[in-house]
């Protein structure tokens, strides 16, 4: 995990718990949902647009590459929520899928209701976004773009 989203996990993930305790349609929702959920809750602080934030990502702009079939790994790209974001100004995440229940971990998860998460649910849910963002790292770290806080950490 780079150094950036270790930091922002371990002062945020409250606000992603709440948000998945407290949020209808989890059960039906889909990789990309939770990949803009942990832009919103964990990336961004939870705050809205109109906080000030030195670093804001653009969860409504994330962009799902999906080369698979049945199964297969999902890559996203989740920009600077900025005019016209720069090559290093993105963010990349990915999780491997499956094509049911039996082999799909965010199937396996979800109950398909339209019921709040049991807590259960919630403690799954949690373990999977974190995952997507221990998966993140920040392409173009190199050169004068480099910034000590998007390396990985030790151990």
């Amino acid at each position: 995990m780079i150094k950036y989203c270790l930091n922002k996990w371990e002062k945020n993930s409250a606000i992603l718990e709440h948000a998945l305790r407290t949020e209808t349609g989890l059960n039906k929702c889909n990789y990309k949902k939770l990949v803009e959920m942990v832009t919103i809750f964990i990336l961004n602080d939870g705050t809205d647009e109109n906080n000030y934030i030195s670093e804001r990502w653009n969860a409504d702009k994330i962009t799902e590459i999906d080369n698979g079939d049945c199964q297969g790994t999902l890559i996203y790209l989740i920009p600077a929520d900025s005019y016209q974001p720069c090559e290093h100004e993105y963010l990349m995440t990915y999780v491997g899928y499956g094509s049911c229940s039996g082999c799909d971990t965010l199937q396996a998860i979800q109950s398909w209701g339209d019921k709040l998460l049991t807590d259960e649910q919630v403690k799954d849910f949690m373990t999977l976004c974190r995952d997507i963002v221990s998966n993140i790292i920040k392409p173009y770290n190199t050169g004068w773009r480099e910034s000590k806080d998007y390396e990985a950490v030790e151990g």
